[in-house]
């Protein structure tokens, strides 16, 4: 499929600088790309690798002009290149079917525009919506409904009583709905508590490769909308996942956590049971929350702190070395005044 630049900018809410009719045939990075291709520039590197490039156009900020090549402008670069690449990779559209090898439960529907793949099994009383898309060797648990425009990729289980929204994405090998970890000292052995709640996945939520959304003890877990997980997560039973949240990969979010909306969790991230972290909240890499934090800030280290005290600590660990040479000398200097008087 092919564009003209004018074409592309309209799609992005952008301004062409230079030939606005120049056909454009695909998209590629600046060292790969050859005539027809669009490429990305968000800074002035990338901006002069694209301008010595084989690319026809580039996609940059507002400000960049070239004297070789058509530049579209546009007021954020990144969001212009996701909005753009569908263009020209748009995912492998599906015929609606049963493989002949999915088992079906009597009582489980399946929509006409649905497709299960071969190996799949749809336990009873489950619901699978419309343009819905079951990719092989996922297994949908009892009562589970799987709402509309939905992708499982390969190898998804879903156990039952879950409930999937619509235009969601869940990758190879994930679980949704396992059991939580509850457990009670009972005497001489660890008790197991029944996990009788369920997992709530709402609209545009995508989730990785690898993760375990736990289901909930009594009430459910919740995923909020629009919230992308990464891969390798564990979600623990009774979290509540807020609206448009960031998830990053090896995450580990205790039972009954609450997550508030528009938060980020950087990789390897660890938050402890029972705790809240308000609306807005960007917590950094490798950080360990263990009380609650408020919100509208960024966090970071052992415990989690804001990230300015956490930075003062850094500094003043560092300094610590120097710091016990002082105290010597002062202690030394204490002696001998000592030993004067």
């Amino acid at each position: 499929m092919s564009f003209t630049a004018g074409e592309i900018a309209k799609k992005v809410n952008g301004e062409v600088i230079g030939n606005k009719a120049i056909t454009i045939t695909g998209f590629s990075k600046a060292d790969l790309a050859s005539c027809g291709d669009l490429t990305f520039a968000e800074n002035e590197y990338f901006f002069s690798l694209a301008d010595k490039s084989q690319a026809s156009a580039i996609l940059a900020q507002s400000g960049f002009h070239s004297n070789n090549k058509t530049v579209i402008q546009v007021k954020d670069a990144r969001i212009a290149f996701a909005r753009v690449l569908p263009l020209f990779f748009n995912e492998k559209p599906f015929t609606p079917g049963i493989h002949p090898s999915a088992i079906i439960a009597d009582s489980a529907e399946i929509s006409d525009s649905a497709f299960v793949g071969a190996n799949c099994i749809i336990d009873e009383g489950s619901k699978i919506g419309n343009k819905s898309f079951i990719q092989a060797n996922c297994n949908i648990g009892k009562n589970t409904i799987v709402g509309n425009e939905v992708r499982l990729f390969p190898n998804v289980s879903i156990y039952s009583a879950c409930h999937i929204h619509n235009n969601v994405r869940i990758h190879s090998g994930t679980v949704i709905g396992s059991d939580g970890f509850g457990y009670v000292f009972d005497k001489d052995h660890h008790r197991k508590i029944l996990q009788i709640g369920g997992v709530i996945i709402e609209d545009d939520v995508e989730i990785g490769a690898n993760c375990t959304i736990d289901r909930g003890a009594l009430e459910d877990t919740v995923i909020g909308r629009g919230s992308k997980i990464d891969n390798l997560v564990q979600i623990g039973h009774n979290v509540i996942i807020g609206e448009h949240c960031i998830i990053v990969a090896q995450n580990a979010i205790g039972g009954s956590s609450h997550i508030g909306s528009f938060s980020v969790l950087a990789g390897q991230v660890g938050v402890a049971g029972h705790l809240k972290i308000g609306p807005k909240s960007i917590v950094a890499a490798k950080s360990g929350v263990i009380t609650d934090l408020e919100g509208n800030n960024q966090y970071m280290g052992f415990p989690a702190v804001p990230s300015q005290e956490a930075k003062r600590q850094i500094v003043a660990t560092k300094n610590l070395p120097k710091l016990g040479k002082r105290v010597t000398k002062i202690e030394n200097a204490i002696r001998k005044l000592d030993g004067f008087l």
